[in-house]
């Protein structure tokens, strides 16, 4: 209740109203009976940074996102509404008890970039750089799946190979390489990899065996590496608590950075493990984890000998999942 009046107080403050804790209810109350309004709250990332471990952060999240919404829609025709940006981290440590029901409640207005969103990013930049060389018959910003990923064969070609090789796909590798165990990709990434692997097909010696595409397949297993690292640097940056723990696990003993483990073998804890797969840098599968390839290569961890077979199956089921092929 405390929290609740708290937030309130801001929101009443935020629209004029000269309000305290105590009368902040009986402010918007008032407000209600006359106007409409909707408020708007983002960058609570940046003031809640122990989140993971602090319970006074997480009881004031907590508030927030049931206690004021449950007090708004208590308000007759319900005249003031509230959009709250949030990571999906910062919700799984704030509510802790029927969450899957608080993200189904929420499913409609979760912000995730789709396979054909992320396909239209890379067709833009591709267009932007005038290196696409079939006619489109449609406008990118409108394009189909199927359609993006023909046009981009002149990008990256149909297969990570020649087209009659046993290679994967490369639209599917792009998405299995690029994507974490959220299923999100970021537009970032994206553009950091298509700049990367440019480099790299530019510099390679046999470059001209690829005449059918611009990136060639080692310049994309190259770049990997290189964007994994910036990612880390990035999200250690964005949010401490994960990036607490990644420098934790790059100091691990070479020995123990080996992909699958427990979470004895790297010495993590429940909690943090929690953490992690929030935010799609673990996969558990029975009592083993598994880190997906833009996170593991900038955490410098390798694959046991059966690991790579197993990822490309847990990559496979996690798509499924999501409803992606």
């Amino acid at each position: 209740m405390a929290w609740r009046r708290v937030w309130l107080t801001l929101l009443a403050r935020a629209i004029g109203l000269q309000a305290t804790p105590d009368n902040a209810e009986e402010k918007l109350t008032a407000l209600a009976r006359q106007h409409q309004a909707i408020f708007v709250l983002d960058g609570l990332e940046d003031l809640f940074q122990e989140f993971s471990s602090n319970h006074r952060q997480q009881r004031a999240l907590r508030a927030l996102l049931t206690g004021c919404t449950e007090w708004l829609r208590s308000l007759r025709g319900r005249p003031l509404g509230l959009v709250v940006f949030v990571r999906r981290d910062l919700v799984l440590n704030a509510i802790q008890q029927n969450t899957n029901q608080f993200f189904a409640r929420h499913q409609a207005y979760e912000l995730r970039w789709n396979r054909t969103e992320a396909l239209r990013l890379v067709a833009w930049v591709c267009e932007q750089a005038d290196v696409l060389r079939s006619s489109r018959e449609v406008a990118i910003r409108n394009a189909s799946e199927d359609f993006l990923i023909k046009l981009l064969f002149d990008v990256w070609g149909q297969k990570l190979g020649l087209p009659n090789s046993r290679e994967a796909r490369s639209e599917a590798w792009f998405f299995a390489a690029l994507s974490d165990f959220n299923l999100q990709i970021q537009a970032r990434d994206i553009v950091s990899f298509l700049s990367v692997a440019a480099e790299y097909s530019a510099a390679d010696k046999n470059v001209a065996r690829w005449r059918d595409r611009l990136l060639i397949p080692t310049a994309m297993r190259q770049a990997l590496p290189e964007c994994s690292r910036d990612k880390i640097a990035d999200i250690s940056q964005e949010n401490p608590p994960v990036g607490t723990l990644f420098q934790d696990l790059q100091r691990l003993p070479r020995d123990s950075r080996k992909i699958p483990f427990t979470l004895e073998t790297v010495k993590v804890s429940p909690s943090d493990a929690r953490l992690l797969e929030a935010n799609g840098v673990l996969f558990r599968d029975d009592d083993q984890y598994w880190i997906p390839e833009i996170y593991r290569h900038g955490l410098g961890f390798g694959l046991s000998g059966t690991g790579r077979s197993r990822m490309l199956a847990i990559a496979k089921s996690i798509r499924g999942r999501g409803g992606s092929d």
